[in-house]
């Protein structure tokens, strides 16, 4: 690996996590000039691979059961693998709506601040420069909460036979569908092709490379360059300080070699997902703060969130041509009707999607219908990240995750769960049931425990991504959320990150940290 030695004694910016803020980042600082190392502790993730077969090769997060014992049924990644969730997601690119950002009107009395401390404007263009680097299919306007920016590079995806049918009930109900946002090519695209409607997208790696690939698009180029190394098989053990309110260096276990090394740093960049973001600092104690590093007030885990989800499934005659029903995205159309709704618990609701099953297809004159339905969960001091006195076989101490769905989260996806049954119904489909996602277990959607705001009192970064008491640390992953949001984080993360690199890239080059 060209000057990778060099990288892993001293580096400008050492960026840990190789997701959708990571790669981001560490794409915009190579491009800056600054000389970037990139920690991932997975691998490639190789075409046709798939969530199942990958997920129990990653190290689980203890929960606490009804009996308040801990067992290993946490889930503490989006994914474990170089480009993050974005490997084996669904594609699914919402832009927040201008509630999300400040929604203290619907949320409980005892939830800390939802308010983000920036606005939509500050990340529009962040939004718009993301789409298009990446390619995102939509219909502009379709969404009748969609925020405004620029026109999308693709058009939408096609209904699939199972989103024509939702589409149709949704219209007898007085919804109004609209084609899914997804970061899947519907045409050849920076050259990518145009998806081939090859079979399940969801949990399942892109065989064909029209899913938005982070490692080919932003990774690659930067490393041809010379300005990015990326140690894959590399974990980050902690961050070390140099001063009261500056890191000098990350320790990391190099598995590939079979070495730990420290690596000097004028900047730390942490994007590993909420939940390893935070216990990365609990893991830095330092001689000022030794609760963790930026956890001088005990916030560090705090306010995590997962969204609240469910599905609701059931079955339909199978129309008399399927052609494309075996294959195409995991979601063509989406239904955000009931996300501003005065009809929900607290006015605050969230989207409805079309969410297929890998098994699709007819089968003795029926075929699967199945309607995902999300929605931003109570941002809560009590549900948090924490480290376990229990330890790996690293000597790490394990990752804890406490978390109790709030009692109106639990009516609010009460609430949705009877609009998709009730669009399902619309939809001609029998035998329907709820199916539960698991969410409050961890999940592909991890906000908070470095959450952003104001005051350090109630948060660990500012606006900027700087953690507080740091002058060159940093958060870019979903960990900076202080509300996660109704829709799927992938688009903010993305955006988000875009912003603070900026930042860190002006900063560096003025020698402000």
């Amino acid at each position: 690996m060209r000057n990778a030695s060099a990288f892993y004694r001293s580096t400008d910016v050492c960026v840990i996590g190789s997701g959708p803020g990571g790669a981001v980042t560490a794409h915009l600082l190579a491009r800056s000039g600054l000389r970037v190392l990139l920690l991932e502790e997975g691998d490639r993730i190789g075409p046709g691979a798939t969530l199942d077969a990958l997920e129990p090769g990653w190290e689980p997060a203890l929960v606490r059961t009804g009996r308040r014992r801990t067992v290993p049924l946490g889930r503490p990644w989006s994914a474990r693998g170089l480009g993050g969730g974005m490997g084996l997601f669904a594609g699914i690119g919402f832009r927040l709506r201008h509630v999300d950002f400040d929604a203290r009107k619907h949320v409980a009395d005892d939830a800390l601040d939802p308010r983000w401390p920036l606005a939509y404007a500050d990340l529009r263009e962040h939004y718009d420069e993301v789409e298009g680097l990446l390619g995102v299919a939509r219909a502009r306007g379709a969404d009748p909460l969609e925020p405004d920016g620029a026109g999308p590079p693709l058009p939408p995806h096609p209904y699939s036979p199972h989103g024509l049918l939702l589409a149709t009930a949704g219209r007898r109900l007085g919804l109004r569908p609209f084609p899914t946002p997804l970061l899947i090519n519907s045409a050849p695209y920076r050259g990518r092709p145009a998806c081939d409607r090859c079979g399940p997208c969801n949990e399942h790696a892109c065989p064909s490379g029209a899913k938005a690939d982070l490692v080919s698009t932003l990774l690659d180029p930067a490393r041809e360059e010379g300005s990015l190394v990326v140690a894959t098989g590399g974990r980050a053990l902690r961050v070390h300080a140099s001063a009261l309110d500056r890191a000098g260096a990350v320790e990391w276990l190099d598995r590939r070699a079979g070495v730990r090394r420290t690596t000097r740093t004028r900047c730390v960049v942490l994007a590993a997902n909420a939940v390893q973001s935070s216990a990365l600092l609990l893991r830095s104690p330092t001689r000022w703060s030794p609760s963790g590093l930026g956890n001088r007030h005990g916030v560090v885990g705090r306010g995590l969130c997962f969204k609240v989800s469910g599905y609701a499934a059931g079955t339909v005659p199978a129309p008399a041509r399927t052609a494309h029903a075996l294959g195409g995205p995991f979601s063509t159309v989406a239904f955000s009707d009931h996300y501003l709704d005065d009809a929900c618990p607290s006015g605050l609701g969230g989207v409805l999607y079309e969410a297929s099953p890998a098994e699709r297809g007819p089968r003795e004159g029926t075929m699967p219908l199945r309607v995902h339905y999300l929605a931003a969960d109570q941002p809560m001091w009590r549900n948090r990240v924490r480290l376990s006195n229990q330890r790996n076989g690293l000597g790490t101490r394990k990752i804890l995750m406490e978390y109790e769905t709030h009692p109106l989260d639990r009516t609010r996806l009460d609430y949705l769960a009877e609009q998709a049954t009730e669009l399902l119904i619309s939809a001609g489909a029998t035998h329907i049931r709820l199916e539960a996602s698991g969410y409050e277990r961890g999940s592909r959607h991890l906000h908070g425990g470095c959450r952003a705001g104001d005051d350090p009192r109630t948060s660990v970064v500012d606006a900027g991504g700087r953690i507080h008491d740091q002058e060159n640390v940093y958060v870019v992953d979903g960990g900076f959320f202080p509300y996660p949001g109704g829709v799927n984080p992938t688009l903010t993360i993305l955006a988000n990150a875009s912003r603070i690199a900026r930042r860190i890239a002006r900063d560096l080059a003025t020698a402000a940290i």
